[in-house]
């Protein structure tokens, strides 16, 4: 994975990293807004990056 890759401030990984996969932005509750604003931790796409697995 290259350090180039886009991660948002509420992703636990990076896009695409092994035991990972997407779930709703808790903070936006999957809008992609928060008020007329695009929400910081999911960067307006309503879903986060979380660690699914154990290594």
């Amino acid at each position: 994975m290259a350090d180039t890759d886009p991660k948002n401030p509420g992703d636990e990984d990076a896009p695409g990293t092994r035991q990972t996969g997407e779930d709703i932005c808790p903070s936006c509750n999957g809008a992609g807004q928060l008020g007329q604003k695009l929400c910081p931790d999911c960067g307006g796409s309503g879903r986060i990056i979380v660690i699914v697995g154990v290594a």
